[in-house]
């Protein structure tokens, strides 16, 4: 064994001690040095403190964080610089206040959240992270939300100008509700508020609107009470445009929303000039049935195979997220307006048939497991007289593999019998290649669609041995065939229901 000299020693002594005070040094930089404008807040102060001050920037770390080392000076330096604009910001050690980063949903560090005056009110916090982002986005913050307009044509100017929607009241000045609501949402709307005559004569007395299309037709508020819960709704339903734009800004707040989709697929800013008409009044009679898009075909046209489309421009196509069924303009022939027009009334009217991905229908059922793509799925799940158990599966999926010759073997058994066979059927889809209305959230998913009972599917989260399927099916069918009952096929030389099938990494 090697000894270390004298002098050895000292210089390892030397390089702990110096990455100890680098290690130090780095947790410093995460925690604002004490002569700073930062609050340090424990669960026993920070209700008090956020109740005593009407806007604070809260920043949730830990003190090993990487990037919260790299945020501590700019926070330190933001929180210098907003002090005496009566801006406070504060840091929440979460090693140390577990409890206190728990109640508020912190996942990853750093967290930074906006309040205003309660934990209730709280945002979270958009901006940039450097000193400068982080000051400019605070003094936004603390401007009133509500843009307030006493002179109708200034009024008008700023929504014109806006380049998004404009929520509008032209009722009291002070409205505690809507100025609420304003603060709780300035990040994703703009709001205004005017008392003048002018502006009542031309849009009404006592009216919140939403402009969301410069300044045509703004949509009016209709309920009987202004509440946050109604505002709100009212908002996510008249807040998009009549014929808006998808993109990489837009994309989540119209996926976020129920309402179908319909997208016009263009080529050129011409060719959507030329629908745009046709697909604003189609927006304004079917207001609330569906939302409308426009999606530039050279940036995103692979979405159109998303939607069981050709990537074949200009295209018309409607996704259903309620049901994920997707619909679209048939591409056999050139897109014209009045296509558009038909296929709207008919999708209104239930009349248009969903575009279902799917594989050919087997002429020839090879196995046990019958197989099932998206054009049969609906018949054979909801066959009255057979408890009907799917097999949901994805080829590249390991625990898939490792099931197949037990469920061939399941299969079997129930095949093999004549009465069996007519009151049991094991099955499987691909679900990669097939579209079907079922909610899955990993693979194998295994769901029991019992006889009798279609509308209540039972999804088995038992065993996947050959004993807990039979007992599963046996417990749950309607028929209550007992496997264990049935005379087990013959193995074929060299099978074995313990092949070992490993996952792929």
């Amino acid at each position: 064994m090697r000894f270390l000299s004298a002098l050895s020693i000292k210089s390892l002594s030397v390089l702990l001690a110096a990455v100890a005070s680098v290690h130090a040094a780095g947790e410093e930089a995460a925690i604002a040095s004490d002569d700073s404008a930062v609050v340090k807040l424990s669960a026993e102060t920070f209700s008090d403190f956020i109740a005593a001050n009407p806007l604070v920037l809260a920043e949730f770390f830990a003190p090993w964080c990487g990037h919260c080392k790299a945020l501590g000076p700019n926070f330190a330096e933001a929180a210098d610089e907003l002090s005496p604009k009566e801006i406070k910001l504060a840091q929440i050690d979460c090693t140390q206040h577990q409890g206190l980063c728990s109640d508020h949903g912190i996942r990853g560090y750093p967290t930074l959240k906006v309040f205003r005056g309660s934990e209730d009110a709280v945002s979270d916090y958009e901006g940039p992270r450097s000193a400068d982002g982080i000051v400019k986005y605070m003094l936004k913050q603390s401007l009133p939300a509500v843009s307030v307009f006493e002179d109708l044509t200034k009024l008008e100017s700023f929504i014109a100008e806006a380049g998004s929607s404009v929520i509008v009241e032209t009722g009291v000045k002070d409205n505690a509700t809507f100025s609420d609501f304003a603060n709780l949402h300035r990040d994703e709307f703009i709001f205004a508020q005017s008392t003048s005559a002018d502006v009542a004569k031309k849009y009404g007395e006592n009216k919140i609107l939403v402009f969301f299309d410069g300044l045509e037709d703004p949509a009016v508020f209709a309920g009987d009470e202004v509440t946050a819960e109604t505002l709100a709704e009212f908002i996510a339903s008249e807040s998009f445009p009549y014929f808006g734009e998808l993109d990489s800004n837009t994309y989540q707040k119209y996926m976020s929303n129920p309402t179908p989709l319909a997208y016009l697929f263009y080529t050129s800013a011409e060719e959507r000039e030329e629908y745009a008409p046709l697909i604003k009044e189609l927006a304004k009679e079917n207001r609330g049935k569906i939302n409308f898009v426009g999606i530039e075909a050279a940036r995103f046209g692979r979405h159109a195979e998303n939607l069981n489309m050709k990537q074949e421009f200009p295209a018309f196509a409607l996704h259903d997220a309620t049901n994920n069924k997707k619909y679209g303009v048939n591409q056999d022939s050139a897109l014209t307006p009045q296509a558009v027009k038909d296929f709207v009334k008919k999708f209104i009217a239930g009349e248009a048939e969903a575009i279902v991905k799917t594989e050919d229908i087997p002429e020839v059922q090879e196995n046990a497991v019958y197989k099932i793509v998206g054009k049969t799925h609906d018949e054979i799940i909801n066959d009255e007289s057979r408890d009907v158990l799917v097999k949901y599966y994805a080829p590249w999926c390991g625990h898939c593999k490792r099931l197949a010759p037990t469920f061939e073997e399941l299969a079997e058994l129930y095949q093999n019998d004549k009465d069996a066979a007519a009151k049991v059927r094991i099955a499987n889809v691909d679900a990669t290649l097939n579209d079907v209305d079922v909610e899955i959230t990993g693979y194998p998913t295994l769901i029991l669609y019992p006889a009798g009972d279609k509308s209540n599917p039972i999804v088995h989260k038992g065993g996947r041995d050959l004993q807990s399927l039979i007992a599963f099916i046996k417990e749950n069918g309607t028929n209550g065939v007992d496997g264990n009952e049935l005379e087990a096929p013959a193995k074929k030389e060299g099978e074995s229901k313990e092949e070992n099938v490993h996952d792929e990494l």
